[in-house]
């Protein structure tokens, strides 16, 4: 277990670089085995979760080579056979689900071992994500799944075309069914997919690799059994990347630049409304936003996490930490998922005085009977400013894990944050980035080869 170790109060200075998308780089990544061929993939984050996909790669015979920083040559042309996916990377990878359909159509069968700790796809444990959920889904597009003790099966079991509706704008099953929809013979109709950036750059790395689709916000429709070719493409910048270092600057009340910024299409627009009511100030120019903090001066808000085009569900949480050095009473609701404020319990060790509060608002995939756990809190208050000391926390997913690091700068004394390796899982190089701004933080890790 990873843990990362962080000495404060601290104040930042200087210019960190935003990473590749996580969100994105994983589809691509899965995408790469859709056919048998040879791409370059720019702007890779270096997190576990692609140093797993790549370990899978790998593992069946492709080849991946760094070419530099972040930049990968990937060849699946050697892939024969896919042999059984453990469950150490694949429940430990952010997006493994994705690989289904694609082994499924190309390989005839995709196994999965399976991890008597998870019923849930992978990932962040957020309430959401069913696997009986996902196994439904890839039935209605033409893939069956065969259970034992100790395994999934995939199988295709239909060629034909399909019509999907996505569930509540899905991410996760807005991307399975694309990926399905490229091996049928003819063409399929998806609707109600999500509006997601990331999802719309899986739309075009496919047709650049020839693919046919055509995209709406309404519906897609997918021309399969195409013949694909590998491409180089270069991944967009991380939009929770990015306002994990904003949210870094307010909480520490430190002017920083942040490089590898691509306004449109990262959709920042939410971002600059919560700046124009708190009271901060970004400042756009070319690939770079210069921060400027001015915490103590910041006004107490409400905050709505929930799907684009709404203050996304991840910077909610990566907002936790700056609230509480807002003047006056701020709330923070969920809308989408109903086990995202687990976090809180962990800023409470370390002296965050809140209180659940009752919105009547209901998050969607608790609405939609889609959750593990719908019966949860979603909302709380907090009266600010707040004196945080150093204490032990732990890391509970990415986001969670990024904003106990970030109160941990704060903090005064010594933060030990223990599952660090969550934060890995999304963020490349966390803790470096960190030292480059001036904190003083130290990651010890002790990595297994599947982490």
């Amino acid at each position: 277990m990873h843990k990362i170790s962080i000495n404060g109060p601290n104040k930042l200075s200087g210019t960190v670089e935003v990473q590749g998308a996580k969100n994105s780089a994983m589809k691509l990544l899965a995408a790469t085995l859709t056919t048998g061929d040879k791409f370059v993939l720019d702007n890779v984050p270096d997190i576990t979760s692609s140093q797993n996909f790549i370990e899978i790669l790998k593992q069946n015979g492709g080849t991946v080579e760094k070419l530099e920083n972040n930049k990968l040559k990937i060849d699946t042309s050697p892939v024969k056979k896919v042999r059984q996916i453990s469950k150490e990377l694949f429940f430990h990878t952010s997006g493994a689900i994705h690989l289904i359909p694609q082994i499924t159509a190309r390989f005839d069968q995709c196994e999965v071992e399976k991890d008597p700790e998870r019923a849930d796809t992978g990932g962040d444990k957020i309430g959401s994500r069913p696997f009986d959920k996902v196994i439904q889904m890839f039935r209605e597009c033409g893939i069956n799944c065969t259970e034992t003790e100790t395994s999934f099966t995939f199988r295709k079991v239909s060629d034909k075309p399909f019509s999907y509706t996505v569930p509540i704008e899905s991410f996760s099953a807005s991307v399975n069914a694309v990926l399905c929809a490229l091996f049928k013979n003819g063409e399929s109709r998806i609707l109600k997919p999500t509006p997601e950036t990331e999802f719309k750059e899986l739309i075009d790395f496919l047709i650049q690799m020839g693919a046919k689709i055509n995209y709406t916000e309404e519906a897609i429709t997918v021309k399969g059994n195409l013949p694909l070719s590998g491409t180089n493409y270069k991944i967009m910048p991380d939009r929770h990347d990015f306002v994990t270092w904003v949210s870094a600057a307010l909480t520490t009340n430190s002017d920083i630049q942040i490089d590898n910024v691509d306004y449109k299409k990262m959709r920042l627009e939410q971002m600059e409304k919560v700046k124009n009511e708190m009271g901060f100030d970004l400042e756009f120019s070319g690939s770079s936003c210069l921060v400027h903090a001015n915490t103590f001066n910041l006004k107490p808000l409400t905050l709505e996490g929930g799907r684009y085009p709404a203050f996304q569900t991840e910077w909610q949480v990566l907002f936790a930490p700056v609230v509480t050095q807002i003047k006056g009473r701020s709330r923070i609701i969920e809308l989408l998922y109903p086990n995202r404020m687990g976090h809180w319990e962990e800023l409470a060790k370390m002296g965050a005085k809140f209180k659940y509060i009752n919105t009547g608002k209901v998050p969607e995939f608790a609405i939609h009977k889609t959750a593990l756990d719908a019966d949860t809190k979603n909302a709380v208050e907090i009266t600010g400013p707040q004196k945080l000391i150093g204490s032990k926390v732990q890391a509970l997913d990415v986001r969670a894990g990024a904003a106990a690091l970030i109160a941990g700068l704060i903090a005064e004394g010594t933060t030990e944050i223990s599952g660090a390796e969550h934060i890995e899982r999304g963020y490349e190089n966390i803790a470096e980035r960190l030292q480059i701004l001036g904190a003083d933080i130290v990651n010890c890790r002790m990595r297994s080869p599947t982490e």
